[in-house]
C-alpha cells in the first residue's frame, strides 16, 4: 500500500505540472491560427473528405485535421510555431494534398 506521502504532489511538481499545461495549451493555439491561415490560402473546403489523409482519423472536419497535420508536421520539420513557419508549411501542405491527388487519380 502506497503511503500518503507518496501520493501528496510538491509543491514544485505541481508549478512544473501547470507550466507544461499552460505551455501546451499556448503551442496548440498556435498551431489553430496557423492552421487557419492556411485553410484561407488554399480555401481549404468543408467537410471531412481530408480527415483521413491530414489527420489521424479522429477529427471531425478538414479543419481539425489540418490542425493535426500543423501540430505533426512543425515537430517533423523542427519548425518553431510562428508566422515564419507558414510559407514552409504551406509549401509542404501544398505537396502533401498534390501526392493525396495523384493518389486519387490512379
Amino acid at each position: 500500500m502506497k503511503n500518503l506521502d507518496d501520493l501528496l504532489m510538491t509543491r514544485d511538481d505541481i508549478e512544473h505540472s501547470l507550466r507544461v499545461t499552460a505551455a501546451r495549451k499556448t503551442q496548440r493555439r498556435v498551431e489553430r491560427r496557423l492552421a487557419e491561415s492556411l485553410a484561407v490560402a488554399t480555401h481549404l473546403a468543408n467537410g471531412s473528405a481530408l480527415v483521413m489523409w491530414l489527420g489521424d482519423g479522429h477529427e471531425a472536419n478538414n479543419f481539425e485535421a489540418l490542425v493535426t497535420w500543423v501540430g505533426s508536421t512543425l515537430k517533423q520539420l523542427k519548425l518553431n510555431a510562428d508566422r515564419y513557419a507558414i510559407p514552409l508549411l504551406l509549401a509542404e501542405l501544398e505537396r502533401t494534398l498534390w501526392a493525396w491527388e495523384d493518389q486519387t487519380w490512379q
